[in-house]
C-alpha cells in the first residue's frame, strides 16, 4: 500500500513521506524526491531523497539517495551520501558514499568507495543536475582500474 504522511524535516524539508507496504511489489523505477520507508519490494530503480528500509524490505535494482538507512536486502549498486548499514541488511552490489556506518552482523558483497567531490557523482546523490547515466554504470566506472593498470 502506498501513503503519504506529514511533512518530512531536515534534508527532505517541505517532502512528503512515502510508505511501501510489505504487501506491495513494484515493479519499475520508484523516484521521489522526498522521503520513502520500504517494507515492500521493488525490482527496479530506486532514486530518493532519504530512503528508509525495513528488515522485509527488498531492492532488486540500483539506489540512489541523498540518505539512506538499510535493513533489508538490496542487490543492485548503492550511491547515498550518508548511508547506514543495520545489522540484518544484506547489500549485494558496490557502495558509493559520502559517510557510512555499518552495524555488527550487516552482509556486503561488493567494493565501498568513498565520494570525495561533486566529480564523482555526488550532485547526482543531492538531486543535483541529475546524470542519464544508470547508478549502476556510475558506480563501474568509478571502480574500474585506471588505464594505466587496465592496460598492463
Amino acid at each position: 500500500m502506498f501513503l503519504k504522511g506529514g511533512k518530512a524535516g531536515a534534508e527532505g524539508a517541505g517532502a512528503e513521506f512515502s510508505f511501501i507496504g510489505p504487501e506491495v511489489v513494484v515493479t519499475g523505477n520508484v523516484e521521489t524526491p522526498g522521503r520513502l520507508h520500504v517494507d515492500g519490494r521493488i525490482v527496479g530503480d530506486l532514486r530518493c531523497g532519504v530512503l528508509s528500509q525495513g528488515e522485509s524490505g527488498a531492492v532488486i535494482g540500483n539506489i540512489v539517495a541523498g540518505e539512506a538507512r538499510l535493513a533489508g536486502l538490496v542487490d543492485g549498486a548503492v550511491e547515498a551520501g550518508s548511508l547506514s548499514l543495520e545489522g540484518t541488511a544484506k547489500v549485494t552490489g558496490d557502495i558509493l558514499y559520502e559517510s557510512v556506518g555499518i552495524a555488527r552482523g550487516a552482509e556486503v558483497e561488493g567494493r565501498l568507495k568513498r565520494r570525495r567531490s561533486g566529480a564523482d557523482g555526488s550532485s547526482a546523490a543531492r538531486g543535483e543536475a541529475a546524470s542519464p547515466k544508470p547508478a549502476a554504470g556510475r558506480v563501474a566506472e568509478l571502480f574500474a582500474p585506471p588505464e594505466a593498470e587496465a592496460a598492463e
